[in-house]
């Protein structure tokens, strides 16, 4: 379809949608998927470092704390930062209501768009090709289509493989100690074939099969993606059970580990705030250590239990895998790379769109990692406003996509102590 200009967009979508499209990008009112839920402030001029003013669409997935904070790092040092002005969507769940913001967004004025709804990224970047504004998406995986479309840029986000070994490193670390262990892993959406869940359950088996140096009788994918509760036999006879599903856990998990068969409890998604009291309840009653290892972000309860010991004076929380927010600072300094003219270096060199893995997710295992990594002095993303500018091409024109993938590929757990503590 050919690109049709801003002018040309409002005359054919006629005054009165206009004005309620316009109306939109600065209320909640309406239908909340597709209306645009706030406009952040940014002014005009152009910032210390010589950024012309730009503004960017970002359609959210979700509502949670997570983005609560995103926003407001945003539209505050990050626009700042680069003289850039957000306006934010209300959630948005597919593709028609996404398509929609996208147009409100091209009519109030953006200049680009950055989505993480990901199971409607490769059509929102065709959306904005038409419209002519650059595109962003957040997705563990990489495009499937329309990859090269000259205005689809870059997706940023960890990759699937990133999630695996995050869930590898965060097991090791617990059944690593040299003694034996018996394993329950909960791989949550994996039977519907969610990719992080997938290669954070397959990088937990990885990483007992080189902890006690077994071969599994089956093959990791199929183990991890059953449907239904299965043992991962393996020549070692070590336990290792695979239980799928994300309803309900209290009640399906408890019956297993009232048998005290299992000391260690892997949860893809977020089992401390679901299973952390069921699991006291099993420890007191057995006089038996549970460790769990758990998908979270930073909070004020996570932060609570790495501090507190368990009723059999363990800690209460073994370790986390933090799913990380450099993929979303990533996707903003690609599109402000874009935006000021250098398209091309942030694109493949095949001329496709760019994939930007980046900072796979932050993995901790200790109190003390916790408490440094969890400070309020911490910029956004663990990203200095100087690592920034290193990687903006107004600044410098030699860079390139890789160089923002090696910026956050190298914010290693190990590395962020060294540089914060």
């Amino acid at each position: 379809m050919k690109k049709i200009s801003r002018k040309q967009f409002l005359s054919l979508a006629g005054m009165s949608a206009l004005t309620l499209g316009l109306a939109a990008c600065g209320s909640s009112g309406g239908s909340s998927a597709a209306n645009a839920g706030s406009t952040a402030a940014a002014s005009g001029a152009a910032s210390g470092s010589g950024f012309e003013h730009k503004k960017i669409a970002i359609a959210w997935n979700g509502a949670n704390d997570d983005v609560v904070q995103t926003k407001a790092h945003f539209d505050g040092e990050i626009g700042e930062l680069l003289n850039l002005e957000f306006v934010h969507s209300e959630p948005i769940s597919d593709a028609g209501a996404l398509t929609t913001f996208i147009e409100n967004s091209y009519a109030s004025g953006c200049d680009a768009v950055l989505t993480n709804v990901s199971n409607a990224i490769d059509q929102a970047a065709a959306v904005c090709n038409d419209l002519g504004l650059y595109f962003v998406g957040i997705s563990s995986s990489n495009a499937a289509e329309n990859q090269d479309l000259p205005c689809y840029v870059s997706v940023c986000g960890a990759s699937a493989e990133g999630y695996g070994d995050s869930y590898a490193e965060a097991l090791t670390s617990v059944v690593g100690d040299g003694a034996e262990h018996s394993i329950l892993i909960l791989s949550g959406a994996a039977c519907y074939g969610a990719t992080s869940f997938i290669e954070g359950t397959v990088g937990s088996l990885r990483a007992l099969e080189d902890v006690y140096g077994l071969t599994y009788n089956e093959d990791l994918n199929a183990l991890a993606t059953s449907s239904v509760q299965v043992e991962a036999e393996n020549d070692k006879g070590v336990r290792i059970t695979i239980m799928p599903g994300m309803e309900d856990l209290a009640n399906m998990v408890s019956p297993l580990l009232q048998t005290g068969d299992y000391d260690v409890v892997v949860g893809t998604t977020d089992i401390y705030g679901s299973l952390s009291i069921a699991i006291n309840e099993v420890e007191e009653a057995l006089g038996k250590n549970i460790n769990i290892i758990s998908r979270n972000t930073f909070s004020e309860m996570v932060g609570t239990a790495f501090n507190s010991q368990d009723s059999t004076g363990h800690p209460a929380l073994n370790a986390i895998v933090c799913t990380g927010l450099y993929e979303f600072l990533a996707g903003i300094i690609v599109l402000r790379n874009a935006l000021d003219g250098y398209v091309e270096q942030m694109r493949s060199e095949d001329g496709t769109c760019s994939r930007v893995p980046g900072m796979r997710p932050t993995v901790i295992t200790s109190a003390e990692e916790y408490n440094v990594l969890s400070g309020d002095d911490l910029p956004y993303a663990f990203i200095t406003e100087d690592e920034i500018l290193s990687v903006c091409s107004l600044l410098h024109p030699e860079i390139t996509y890789a160089d923002i993938d090696a910026l956050g590929a190298k914010q290693t757990t190990d590395y962020l102590m060294t540089k914060f503590a």
